[in-house]
């Protein structure tokens, strides 16, 4: 008997810019890869994050790290997998 494999959601992480221009820096595939990837994204652009609040809106998950006008956004995970770990 074959097994079926479980297709996986393709995560997206996006870059919104402050003129709300959105482009897709990583497909991270667990939440430690999503911090990850927003923290390597920050110190490239030597910004200091000194808090991060997530919520859901429209199915995507939005990371507000400080900045006021620039976010990023995560598509393909909602937040009870986010707070789950998965």
């Amino acid at each position: 008997m074959l097994k079926r494999r479980r297709r996986r959601r393709k995560v997206k992480l996006i870059f919104q810019n402050s003129r709300g221009e959105e482009r897709v820096i990583a497909e991270p595939s667990n939440r430690e890869e999503v911090n990850k990837e927003i923290n390597k994204f920050l110190d490239a652009h030597n910004f200091k994050s000194y808090y991060t609040r997530v919520w859901e809106e429209n199915g995507r998950l939005i990371f507000d790290v400080g900045s006021h006008t620039e976010f990023f956004i995560l598509e393909g995970m909602n937040f009870e997998e986010w707070s789950n770990g998965k």
